[in-house]
């Protein structure tokens, strides 16, 4: 079955573009039968020496949701979000979207947030939440508990790979032998792990490891049928909205695309510098996000946290704009709403000893 893939690896080779057809296919059989991994790296690096086309990332989207359990919380679609990305940023921040997520749901807005751990970062997602008792598995997680959480709570943190399909589980073993042979570097497969949710949603805030891949991506989430979203990349480095200088966007909604840049400034933020959103250790990341989301963090790190939530709220029809959502996170925040929604994340998993422990080390 392998040698199917042999000429569209020639084909790559000869700068060809896969349909989206071709890329679900060869996908598809890699994650099958490919023990080895190494038709699965000749497919990622063909694309990425070539360049991917929106095309070949839809494809990819498309065998992710041939290999996965579809989930089927009782929400309304319209009402949920993500703001997972594709990682990879060259500064190694502590973690943005994290903590934003619990602000967004504190909005109102549900938020199936997909988690998982470091491939490029000093910490995942999924090791924030696990650390405060909010337990992601990444093997035989039960997709009822998924969409429970996600119904009850508002929020939940989960690993769609762990209630999977069988070939999943040799995709997921090739990525680990990459990381464990320093090949870390981010590839087509990256940009769009997480743009793929077998959750539905109609919206969502997508951060980009480089902007050249921004319009791809987002005619991908068009082809996937998502109605309105942004698509961003913090130009100085990052794969989320940027407080240390100007982030460049693409925003569709429907059939448009549009393309625009924004400071920290022009939204009501002062701009920061790197070290100011550098993570500095698993344990300070944990306490980082506890100190935002319980109002005793209020410089940088809880700038760029607003900014990056804002975008979900503007996104999600709660702000008029980007300047208005970063009043409204910061309102959330003050009034409380935010660490309420970690209390009741938390609650729902049964992790309230592990909360307490870390609030005491972060001396809340």
């Amino acid at each position: 079955m392998l040698t199917e893939i042999t000429p569209l690896i020639r084909k790559l080779a000869d700068q060809q573009d896969l349909t989206a057809e071709e890329a679900r296919r060869a996908l598809n059989l890699v994650s099958a039968e490919d023990q080895e991994g190494l038709y699965f790296f000749a497919l990622l690096l063909g694309i990425a020496a070539k360049g991917p086309t929106a095309d070949e990332l839809y494809g990819f989207c498309l065998s992710l949701s041939d290999q996965s359990v579809k989930l089927s919380p009782k929400v309304d679609p319209a009402e949920i979000t993500d703001i997972s990305g594709t990682g990879g940023d060259r500064i190694k921040t502590f973690n943005i979207g994290t903590t934003a997520s619990l602000v967004i749901a504190a909005s109102g807005i549900y938020v199936a947030k997909q988690s998982t751990g470091p491939f490029t970062g000093m910490t995942g997602s999924a090791d924030i939440f696990n650390e405060i008792g909010a337990s992601v598995p990444f093997s035989e997680g039960d997709p009822r508990k998924v969409e429970e959480c996600l119904e009850k709570v508002g929020i939940v943190p989960y690993y769609y790979p762990s209630f999977s399909r069988e070939s999943f589980v040799g995709r997921i073993a090739v990525r680990n032998r990459m990381r464990e042979s320093g090949l870390t570097f981010a590839t087509p497969y990256h940009l769009v792990s997480w743009a793929f949710s077998p959750i539905e949603m109609k919206t969502r805030v997508y951060g980009v490891f480089s902007a050249k891949y921004l319009r791809a991506l987002a005619q991908v989430f068009q082809k996937l049928g998502y109605e309105r979203g942004l698509v961003v990349h913090g130009v100085d480095g990052i794969d989320e909205m940027s407080t240390i200088g100007p982030t460049k966007i693409c925003e569709f909604a429907g059939g448009d695309i549009e393309e625009y840049t924004i400071t920290p400034e022009e939204v009501g933020l002062e701009r920061a510098k790197a070290e100011d959103i550098k993570a500095v250790s698993p344990e300070r990341n944990v306490i980082d996000f506890l100190e935002i989301l319980y109002g005793k963090e209020r410089g940088p790190r809880r700038d760029i946290v607003l900014l990056n939530a804002a975008a979900a709220l503007y996104v999600g029809d709660r702000a008029e704009d980007i300047r208005e959502g970063v009043k409204m996170a910061e309102s959330l925040i003050d009034e409380g709403k935010a660490s309420q929604k970690v209390e009741d994340l938390v609650a729902f998993f049964e992790g309230q000893e592990k909360l307490e422990r870390w609030k005491d080390t972060a001396g809340i």
